[in-house]
């Protein structure tokens, strides 16, 4: 019986670490390789290398709903800035609407003054000019074409010559309506004091080129109604100055200018 020689290197001898020998015709021809029934695994460490632009990570769900959440206060922030801007837009087309209307119906103009006819009532007395009575016909015209114009019963009225009253009394109340002219009387009274020598002249006088400045001062209280708008009482103040020839039932206006003060 021949004796089997030992593999070269000994006796330690471990066919997991000992590599197959394959000769150069078997390696070119893959159906001599050995065949086994069972899989051969090894242990072994593998590490893996990923490009980092390559490396995905999903966020979990619930930061989806943190991020909802930061968003809905800037969406309600925005949506509540979109409703305010609206709102001022609003209020200030209003306003400018209002404000317009408001200039168109309420803008008044004051009502101008004309001397119509003057005359006076001497009596024959001696102390007359405590006596005299001064009428006084003017026209009063209203320009404004929506307000009416009431006149209220505590006006005055005065005549002075050369900056010295020589009469007064009342300015008589009435209702003017609108884009309409109106003509009312104005009846003063003589002072207690003496006449101007140039007034007194002028009662006896029948000098057709005589002339006499007098001064016509007026005030008024008065109260305006446009459609259902009504406003409160206001007052104005006419100043009106005229030449007349004579101081008589047959005087002659020859020339006068009434300006209107105060607004409406």
């Amino acid at each position: 019986m021949e004796e089997r020689e030992p593999p070269p290197g000994g006796g330690n001898h471990n066919p997991l670490t000992e590599k197959p020998t394959i000769s150069p015709t078997e390696n070119a021809n893959p159906n001599h390789l050995p065949k086994t029934s069972q899989p051969v695994f090894g242990s072994a460490t593998f590490v893996v290398q990923i490009p980092k632009d390559q490396i995905y990570r999903v966020p979990p769900p619930e930061h989806a709903v943190l991020a909802q959440r930061r968003n809905l206060p800037i969406q309600k922030r925005r949506r509540c800035n979109c409703l305010c801007l609206a709102i001022i837009a609003v209020v200030i087309v209003l306003v400018v609407l209002i404000g317009g209307i408001t200039a168109f119906f309420l803008k008044h103009a004051n009502p101008s003054f004309s001397i119509e006819n003057f005359l006076v009532r001497n009596p024959p007395d001696h102390h007359r000019w405590q006596h005299l009575e001064y009428n006084i016909l003017l026209k009063a015209e209203n320009p404004n074409q929506h307000t009416s114009i009431f006149y209220e019963q505590d006006g005055d009225a005065s005549l002075s010559f050369k900056q010295k009253e020589i009469a007064a009394g009342k300015y008589p109340p009435f209702n003017q309506s609108p884009k309409n002219s109106n003509t009312f009387k104005i009846v003063l009274h003589g002072s207690n004091t003496a006449l101007p020598k140039e007034i007194d002249k002028g009662l006896n006088s029948t000098n057709s080129k005589a002339r006499i400045s007098l001064s016509l001062w007026m005030n008024a209280s008065v109260k305006l109604e446009t459609g259902a708008l009504k406003t409160g009482s206001k007052k104005i103040y006419v100043d009106c100055s005229l030449t007349v020839d004579a101081l008589s039932k047959s005087a002659r206006v020859l020339s006068q200018e009434c300006h209107t003060m105060g607004q409406l």
